[in-house]
């Protein structure tokens, strides 16, 4: 045999191998609505990251497929590639990571976030601690918010849209005279909805509406704003449409007057924190605690340097207050359809086994 019929029988035989190994989707397809969507994630407080998400949902049940790439070599560790599964009529929550093929399974109400437990470890750090927790006493002397419409076209993917911007701030003053500022900026595009946007919508709030039945005030945002409270951060995100039943707020009528479907959101949060200054000891210089494993000691060590970097901002180091912005969130729809899609998109897939169960 020739060396050309060799190879050519080699590829034969992988190709073949190949075919019965392919495992075919065999489960029932059913009209679902499929949102995907990429966002960007960076500022002083934050490590930077970017990812996408592909969003399957039906009336009992959604499934947002994510994928997250952090910019940096030392946060490799966190990248992740997973599925967050709700099975509302089940009271099912599930968390299936794709790198390791496995999965958690927790109430409907979530499980603990391994992510947003590093994001969120704060001890006592004055970055997160309440004015109370402080015994700092402060007055309200700003509070405006403002919602313009900038009347800017552009294109998004090929789809007309409009601008708008949202702008919150906030001033904080101590007993010596001392500010904390606080600006939260939005800029959203928004487009006319089309038939397949207008039909997410309904999907979207109908799953919405049978979540909140379901796990009622166990899910933390809905214990604090209540079921229109939390229809309202829903709209105000695009996931629903907005309607008067969650105009709870002057806020939220404000955010009313924006008009289509939201194509893009870009999130700034800009902060001066003056208010009741303490002196900070460093944290990022303490020996490494390798004692608790590799990633445990990652994950402190950098939770510290993210503190110590808002630390320094607290403490007047970055004198333009507006010139960094300790969070940017860009969130953009890349597209929104309705499909026929397989009933195995929302379960475990064949062969992943169980992590934890809560």
């Amino acid at each position: 045999m020739n060396l050309a019929r060799k190879v050519t029988t080699i590829a034969l035989a992988g190709a073949l191998s190949a075919c019965t190994t392919t495992q075919v989707d065999n489960t029932p397809k059913n009209l679902t609505s499929v949102v995907t969507v990429k966002f960007i994630v960076n500022g002083l407080y934050v490590p930077d990251y970017q990812g996408t998400q592909t969003v399957y949902t039906r009336e009992n049940m959604r499934a947002i497929d994510q994928k997250i790439k952090f910019d940096s070599f030392y946060m490799k560790w966190a990248n992740n590639n997973e599925t967050n599964t709700f099975r509302i009529s089940d009271n099912l929550f599930w968390q299936i990571d794709h790198d390791k093929k496995n999965y958690r399974e927790c109430p409907l109400s979530g499980c603990n976030d391994v992510l947003a437990e590093f994001m969120g470890q704060t001890e006592k750090d004055d970055k997160y601690e309440t004015y109370e927790e402080k015994n700092c006493n402060v007055t309200l002397d700003k509070n405006d918010f403002t919602v313009v419409a900038t009347n800017k076209k552009r294109q998004i993917g090929g789809i007309p849209s409009q601008e708008y911007k949202v702008s919150w701030a906030t001033e904080f003053k101590d007993e010596n005279g001392k500010v904390d500022l606080n600006l939260l900026q939005f800029v959203f595009w928004t487009t006319t909805p089309t038939a397949d946007m207008k039909d997410a919508w309904k999907v979207h709030e109908k799953v919405t509406d049978n979540f909140l039945d379901k796990v009622g005030d166990k899910n933390g945002l809905v214990r604090l704003l209540g079921k229109d409270g939390f229809k309202a951060i829903s709209a105000f995100s695009g996931d629903i449409e907005r309607s008067d039943n969650n105009l709870f707020s002057s806020i939220t009528q404000k955010l009313a007057t924006i008009e289509g479907y939201p194509l893009s959101i870009k999130m700034e949060w800009f902060q001066k924190s003056e208010a009741c200054l303490v002196v900070k000891n460093k944290r990022a210089n303490d020996t490494l605690d390798l004692s608790q494993g590799l990633r445990k000691a990652a994950t402190g060590f950098f939770t510290d340097l993210i503190k110590d970097k808002a630390d320094e901002i607290a403490d007047g180091v970055v004198a333009e207050w507006k010139k960094d912005a300790r969070v940017r969130y860009i969130y953009e729809v890349t597209s929104v359809l309705e499909k026929q899609i397989n009933d195995s998109q929302f379960d475990i897939p064949h062969g992943y086994t169980i992590e934890d169960r809560q």
